[in-house]
């Protein structure tokens, strides 16, 4: 059995910060990573001559002004791009621009019309009701254009009915109806106004990987291969899938707060987390030996609503970085959302490529005869539900664990919606307060 005062599990970037957090302390810490290499979700391949990301993901900075200034990250910014997001909304073979809610006027006439009409006869609940974000939605945006696009977008992106999930909890990143941007769209005019996602960055060489390769750049303490099986957490030992156990005395962990809650001895947390719920995304990124339709040029991502199409997303690499895949190709991602539940019950080849293949052509975005690579990614733990019992469960879930000295980290440690920016300054935090 080895020695650790602490103890780091998952080496994706919050894991990755928190362990030069330690070492810069003068602690003795290891990182113990399941997979072959650290990254986490925020990895990149290399296949065929094409870089892919595990989906799309790309850096939105609102505390650190670049790259550079990521603590540990060790990235200088003229190895990084900006870009000011061009996104849209496909709705009856049209691009829209997004945000949907601020671009009414470029609907179909008819469409705008009632988008209009039922906008103006919302009926809007009182400031601090507990209501669900189907609800939510409805008050905010109307009948319309809620069942347009903003409720078939997120229940194809979550995999739940949005009646299950608590608007308290996704007011954060969902922000309340602005009703002067509303009404400026509907005149047909442009409103600027501050978005968490207007502008990101994104590597001028390589895939978001970049950014995983200068975090783990100096460290010295990572074991790959070694993902965690048990956690006896009154011993405080962890048993690793190689057979190694280790004994610590304070225990960080970036793995999904459900599966953590499941391996240890306890069983007052494994009860807790069967009460948490996520969706599953199916990825299929694409390499495509052809030149990029027309309509597609300069277009970052596009969100598909229609629910008769099986992607809820579809983004375009080659569109934000063309280094990233060779000349005369174009690179992209496709995104399939569903709930975890029902990931082990379908053939992702038999039953959902095909239809991803066809729709695709169908929409004139790849023909399949031109797909010269295709990678596909599972995403078991893709997004959080932010369900009505998530707040309390985690609360609960926390306040027990801290009392073994575990203390999660990181999007899927805390169980939430944040950023890559967010899960560091979240491991910081937390090194920060058990020193």
């Amino acid at each position: 059995m080895q020695k650790k005062d602490y103890i780091i599990l998952g080496g994706g970037i919050s894991g990755l910060t928190a362990a030069h957090a330690l070492q810069e302390a003068g602690c003795k810490s290891v990182v113990l990573e399941a997979c072959p290499s650290v990254g986490g979700l925020t990895r990149s391949i290399n296949v065929d001559d094409f870089c892919f990301d595990y989906t799309g993901h790309f850096l939105h900075l609102a505390c650190f002004p670049s790259p550079q200034d990521i603590p540990y990250a060790g990235v200088k910014n003229t190895d990084w791009g900006t870009h000011e997001r061009k996104s849209f909304c496909f709705i009856d073979g049209q691009l829209i621009p997004a945000p949907i809610q601020y671009n009414l006027k470029q609907l179909p006439p008819q469409k705008f019309a009632a988008c209009v009409e039922s906008y103006n006869k919302r009926a809007p609940f009182p400031p601090n009701a507990e209501i669900s974000f189907h609800d939510y939605l409805l008050s905010g945006f109307g009948t319309y254009l809620s069942n347009l696009f903003l409720i078939p977008q997120n229940e194809k992106t979550l995999g739940i009915s949005l009646d299950r999930i608590s608007a308290k909890s996704v007011k954060r990143f969902f922000p309340p109806s602005d009703e002067t941007r509303i009404r400026a769209g509907i005149e047909g005019e442009s409103y600027t106004a501050a978005e968490y996602n207007a502008m990101f960055w994104y590597p001028l060489k390589g895939g978001i990987g970049t950014l995983v390769a200068g975090l783990e750049r100096g460290l010295s303490n990572v074991q790959v291969l070694q993902g965690a099986v048990a956690v006896d957490v009154e011993n405080k030992i962890v048993a690793t899938k190689s057979g190694e156990s280790w004994k610590w005395d304070v225990l960080l962990s970036s793995i999904p707060l459900p599966n953590l809650c499941r391996i240890t001895n306890d069983q007052q947390l494994a009860a807790l987390a069967n009460n948490l719920s996520h969706s599953s995304t199916i990825v299929f990124n694409l390499g495509v030996h052809a030149p990029l339709p027309s309509q597609l040029k300069g277009i970052h991502w596009i969100y598909v609503p229609d629910r008769a199409i099986p992607f809820y997303r579809v983004g375009f690499y080659s569109n934000i970085n063309q280094g990233i895949c060779p000349m005369d190709c174009y690179s992209l991602y496709v995104e399939v959302g569903l709930n975890s539940a029902d990931l082990d019950t379908i053939n992702i080849i038999e039953d959902i490529q095909p239809k991803v293949f066809n729709t695709l052509s169908a929409l004139g975005w790849v023909q399949q005869k031109n797909i010269v690579c295709s990678v596909v990614h599972v995403i078991r733990c893709a997004y959080v539900h932010h369900t009505f019992e998530r707040e309390r469960l985690i609360e609960k879930i926390c306040k027990r664990l801290e009392s073994f000295n575990i203390y999660p980290i990181g999007r899927y440690g805390l169980w939430d919606y944040i950023s890559m920016e967010d899960s560091i300054i979240s491991a910081m935090e937390v090194v920060k307060r058990v020193l």
